[in-house]
């Protein structure tokens, strides 16, 4: 196990209770996030609910943004994304989930009526070609329908009056947007399915029926890695190109037995997820390139299951949280790509992890102040127990050769 120099950056919520830190997003130099100071000690002395914060990684410089719900009531922000030099998020200020943006200012943080009497709840939001397309509530008032958005005007993406309802993150490929969704035009004979949508000319078409007839194929995790598209399709990964031919299953995890596949992340031109094997929830990597599947972590004792996700790349590693063999709290890990190593086993409860000025930021919980914000300083990672470690030297003295016995691996012997 490393040694990481882990800190609490502020708990915001004093006392054992937890204010939850979530949903981090990295802007003009801060970190943005909701929390809830439920003791309100860092709130005016009222309970504010669970509303917008922001940190430049101190404690002085960590602070609530906007009381966007006034009162006790949650504002709940959530779904942030960045679009022309500004930061974005889904809100709730009582009378419904809109779309907001802030400056960092109480007075900067404002709502965006995108359709006017209409609560639009939009999440999902990716960038293409200039725009934003968001899943929420349109103007024909049905839920999940796909929205374009110029940073001016929002629009109906849907050029027909057909309905879609989108049921997933979407992915970029090949300039159009890939979604599991289902058409009320195929409704009739096709589910829930893998569907594109060009902007260029305003239409949905079905990629693939996974499941023919009227079963669906539960996809999720569509994650771009270099001219394709990966997802969890019936619990096993998948591939798309973007054309029906091209849409098939990942041939090595299967044969692999690789199944309960998620938490995706492209990494090092290789797709990093969560799969189970029968040995336990473990971390697995695809290499495209040489079309080889092989699982990185081997996590058994009294718990077996791993479950990796929250990824962040950093210097030739990728950092997650995971459970190790003890328990099933998660922990800090990281990975080179073939091994795994555990960081911490003092901080439990890690979620959410974030890059931001060269550390990691995540909620985590130290047992005594609760789910707070944490950091780690990636540049102080050492390795434990190495000054316990056992050297025996003989003969002693030698005026010749010697022999070392020792109980770690790597030895340097200089001659002074």
């Amino acid at each position: 196990m490393l040694n990481a120099q882990i800190n609490e950056v502020f708990d915001i919520n004093k006392g054992s209770g937890n204010s939850g830190p979530t949903n981090f997003i990295v802007f003009d130099g801060k970190l943005y996030f909701s929390a809830d100071d439920i003791s309100g000690e860092n709130t005016g002395g009222e309970d504010k609910g669970r509303e917008l914060w922001v940190t430049d990684g101190t404690a002085g410089g960590t602070n609530l943004v906007k009381d966007i719900r006034v009162g006790s009531s949650n504002g709940s922000p959530f779904a942030f994304f960045i679009f022309n030099n500004k930061l974005y998020f889904s809100a709730n200020d009582g009378t419904g989930s809109d779309l907001w943006t802030t400056d960092g200012t109480d007075a900067g943080t404002t709502k965006i009526d995108l359709f006017p009497g209409v609560t639009e709840a939009v999440q999902r939001a990716i960038e293409l070609d200039g725009k934003v397309y968001m899943t929420g509530i349109s103007t024909t008032g049905d839920t999940n329908d796909l929205i374009v958005w110029d940073g001016t005007t929002a629009t109906n993406a849907n050029t027909t009056a057909n309905d879609e309802s989108i049921l997933s993150t979407m992915a970029v490929l090949n300039g159009k947007l890939l979604m599991y969704a289902s058409y009320e035009p195929d409704d009739a004979t096709v589910d829930n399915e893998l569907y594109e949508f060009d902007p260029t000319t305003g239409v949905f078409k079905l990629i693939k029926d996974i499941d023919p007839g009227t079963q669906n194929s539960s996809i999720s995790n569509l994650t771009t890695l270099g001219s394709k598209v990966y997802f969890e399709a019936d619990n096993e990964l998948w591939e798309t190109d973007g054309t029906e031919a091209g849409t098939i299953k990942v041939l090595k995890a299967e044969e692999a037995g690789v199944n309960n596949v998620t938490n995706f992340y492209a990494w090092d031109n290789k797709m990093f997820f969560e799969g189970d094997d029968g040995t336990g929830d473990q971390l697995w990597v695809y290499n495209p390139s040489a079309n080889s599947v092989s699982k990185i972590s081997n996590i058994s004792g009294t718990n077996n299951n791993h479950d990796p996700s929250d990824y962040v790349a950093y210097d030739g590693y990728l950092y997650y949280k995971g459970e190790d063999a003890n328990d099933t709290s998660s922990h800090l890990f990281r990975t080179n790509g073939t091994t795994v190593e555990q960081l911490d086993n003092t901080i439990t409860d890690v979620d959410d992890l974030v890059l931001f000025n060269d550390k990691i930021y995540f909620e985590g919980d130290n047992g005594t102040t609760g789910r707070e914000l944490f950091s780690i300083n990636l540049s102080t990672l050492s390795i434990d127990n190495i000054f316990n470690a056992s050297v025996s030297v003989f003969p002693n003295p030698s005026a010749d050769f010697i022999k070392v016995n020792v109980d770690f691996n790597v030895v340097v012997i200089f001659s002074i």
